[in-house]
């Protein structure tokens, strides 16, 4: 007989409140776990009385997000959301992130070549002397400092603002911009604000690279996709919008996330300080292990289709929840368990499909830099508060820290 499931009335057609407020620093909620063994397709209910579905295996995680019959398109009346903010902004996306093919591949392209694994990895100088000249000051600084603060923050900030040109006295407000769109606690007018100022932000950019072009991506596809009429100036903004909050908000919490993991971790920690080598396994298994984008991806069922026994109805929202995709024993063995020699290649992280992170590879590059020499630097790096004082950000679509004071 079959544990029932702690979630009251379950059934086809309602399901306990979703987002769970269940997760515990780098613990998933409960609720995955318990609906992989019981009930992978799980119905949920949103904030606005809307039935979705949530996917917490790996296999059928990617079988619908390569399935036609879902659309990522975001301004689908039935597009599910976890906020009434999110469902503002949603609306309001003119960016490919929210649209389906062929429309999503056409506007890709345009900038995909800006973000390949040969270009990504010749930046490997570049992020060195960033992350050198953080470290140096964190070190001028001294200690107890937050790590998130002067460091986390910085990192790919800097990178950002040499990859699009953009001054980096304005991180601070791209930053804050990211962050008013992507939490949870917004109202629909802050987060539409938030949205728009970014929005805002680059266009300005666009209209400086025109008047004052310069070596960056910016001015790159302005010239060969904006100027020559294949995008227009708007199109483009959303699309800069787009890429300045990933870049920033998603590698920031990371480096966060990644810092305090193996610091909690010091039998991990202490392998990668053995073998440097190990970089890139341990900052796959970080991805896998950590997950840092809560809620994503996001469908709606185009007509009626059954997933792992469950039938997904026309209008249904779907949730392929990548973290707990990503906790799927099918898929990877013992995996609780932070493990820096674990082959975690095919973690979804990243997301699965034609909506795949356009930025993974630079997220990997900056990663696989930054712990190595972190430790390198500070081979005695240590908590300077108690983990139960470190605030989560469970206010927020993109989990991460929102401080981690260290010393050395």
């Amino acid at each position: 007989m079959k544990k029932q499931l702690k979630i009251d009335g379950i059934d086809d057609s309602s399901g306990p409140m979703f987002p769970f407020n269940t997760r515990s620093r780098f613990d998933l909620p409960p609720e995955y776990a318990e609906a992989r063994t019981q009930r992978p397709v799980l119905p949920v209910t949103l904030w606005n009385g809307q039935r979705a579905w949530l996917l917490t295996r790996y296999e059928d995680y990617c079988a619908v997000l390569m399935d036609p019959r879902f659309s990522g398109r975001f301004a689908h009346p039935d597009f599910p959301t976890v906020t009434e903010a999110r469902r503002t902004v949603d609306l309001a996306e003119k960016a490919f992130v929210g649209m389906d093919s062929p429309d999503h591949g056409r506007f890709r392209k345009m900038v995909a070549g800006e973000f390949t694994a040969k270009r990504m990895a010749a930046l490997g100088p570049s992020i060195e002397a960033i992350m050198d000249g953080l470290l140096d000051a964190m070190e001028r600084k001294g200690t107890p400092t937050d790590l998130v603060a002067d460091l986390a923050v910085g990192m790919p900030a800097l990178l950002m603002c040499e990859l699009l040109g953009t001054p980096y006295a304005d991180h601070e407000y791209i930053g804050k911009c990211a962050a008013g769109r992507h939490g949870l606690t917004q109202t629909s007018e802050e987060a539409m604000k938030a949205a728009e100022n970014l929005a805002e932000y680059c266009r300005q950019l666009i209209a400086r690279k025109e008047r004052e072009p310069s070596e960056d991506m910016t001015t790159r596809a302005l010239q060969e996709y904006v100027l020559t009429g294949e995008m227009t100036r708007e199109e483009y903004a959303n699309i800069l919008a787009m890429i300045l909050r990933a870049g920033h908000d998603t590698t920031t919490n990371m480096i966060g996330l990644g810092t305090l993991l193996l610091l909690t971790h010091p039998d991990q920690l202490n392998k990668l300080k053995a073998d440097p080598g190990l970089v890139r396994q341990a900052v796959e298994e970080m991805l896998r292990f950590l997950t840092p984008v809560q809620f994503s991806p996001r469908r709606v069922a185009l007509e009626d289709v059954e997933v792992n026994g469950s039938l997904i109805r026309k209008g249904d929202g779907v949730f392929a929840i990548s973290a707990s995709a990503n906790r799927d024993d099918a898929e990877f063995s013992d995996p609780d368990r932070f493990d820096i020699t674990r082959q975690a290649v095919s973690h979804v992280a990243f997301g699965y499909g034609i909506h795949r992170c356009l930025g993974q590879m630079l997220a990997r590059v900056e990663l696989q830099i930054v712990f190595p020499k972190l430790f390198a630097r500070f081979p005695d790096l240590r908590l300077a508060e108690s983990l139960d004082n470190i605030r989560f950000k469970y206010d927020s679509q993109i989990y991460g820290l929102h401080s981690l004071h260290v010393a050395w």
